[in-house]
């Protein structure tokens, strides 16, 4: 069954780089997230952000994402934090989300820290949704050994 399922997520991921709406995938999608492998679990993520990029604004996006930011998987965290900041771009967002991404600026991770830090921004930005602590966190972040940890805190420090 596995297989059958690589399958379907890679038609999806290549439907969804063509910005086609698929949120007709998003039940199969819910269920893969509880049941799925690892690497089932990275796709999907992927597929979320991606509808999230895409300007999907259907509130199962968010959902399914805020249910797998605790996978013990830095890829699938990754792209839950990328998910998370893209729907703040279309209004879709949470006190509890940016808990969430906050809670990621620790990961010991760089690709985390940095898509968890541009989200944060995000969020601050086009939700108008703060944290003192966040923001605490995104200064000292200004002084990672990434190049791109620093870039994505400094995005999030700034006014757009």
């Amino acid at each position: 069954m596995t297989d059958d399922i690589m399958d379907w997520l890679a038609e999806l991921e290549s439907d969804l780089r063509q910005k086609k709406d698929r949120t007709e995938s998003l039940d199969d999608l819910f269920q893969i997230s509880f049941t799925g492998s690892l690497e089932e679990l990275e796709k999907v993520s992927w597929c979320l952000a991606k509808m999230a990029q895409n300007k999907s604004q259907d509130m199962r996006v968010y959902t399914i994402l805020m249910s797998m930011y605790d996978v013990s998987n830095d890829d699938v965290v990754e792209n839950v934090a990328w998910g998370l900041g893209e729907l703040a771009g279309v209004g879709i967002g949470s006190y509890e989300a940016l808990s969430v991404l906050k809670s990621l600026l620790d990961s010991s991770v760089s690709t985390v820290r940095s898509s968890a830090a541009w989200a944060v921004g995000r969020y601050q930005h086009r939700l108008h949704l703060t944290d003192p602590d966040a923001i605490s966190k995104l200064q000292s972040l200004l002084e990672d050994p990434s190049e791109l940890v620093r870039k994505s805190a400094r995005f999030a420090i700034d006014d757009e």
